[in-house]
């Protein structure tokens, strides 16, 4: 696996992603790349969260992107469906979460080249575990998923 490291603007929210175990999970969006060409999400791991997503590409597909990017190959659905999520984040201002300036690193799961173009502002999607370099950001990264728990 392969770290890739950044800084600049990070959305960071709170993301139920499993509806019928009600299973959470503290998503992160970035950039990199030449005008941000590349949708960087990562996981904030979170000590005992038995219902984090491992795999966010696995996670996408769990969330029927064949029904929006049909055209797309299965790799291709997954990707866009996180650029969506990450862009929409950002756009929309993410729920219960905050946007910040910072450090980051993410153990880097894998990326896939959107088969069709640009999606989203990007061409690629990379898709992994990301850390806050900051230890009191990375902190309030991981409170948020006991702040969205405890708010069902």
């Amino acid at each position: 696996m392969q770290e890739i490291t950044g800084r600049g603007r990070v959305t960071v929210w709170p993301l139920l992603h499993d509806w019928p175990t009600s299973a959470r999970c503290i998503l992160t969006y970035t950039t990199t790349g030449h005008f941000g060409d590349t949708a960087v999400l990562g996981v904030v791991p979170v000590a005992d969260n038995e219902g984090e997503p491992g795999d966010l590409f696995a996670m996408a597909g769990r969330h029927g992107p064949e029904h929006l990017y049909g055209s797309l190959t299965p790799d291709g659905q997954r990707a866009a469906w996180l650029a969506c999520t990450g862009f929409s984040a950002r756009l929309m201002g993410a729920p219960k979460g905050f946007e910040i300036t910072a450090e980051w690193s993410l153990d880097m799961a894998r990326t896939v080249t959107l088969p069709k173009g640009a999606m989203y502002g990007h061409l690629k999607v990379t898709a992994g575990r990301m850390r806050l370099v900051d230890d009191e950001l990375h902190a309030r990264a991981v409170a948020l998923l006991e702040d969205a728990q405890a708010s069902v």
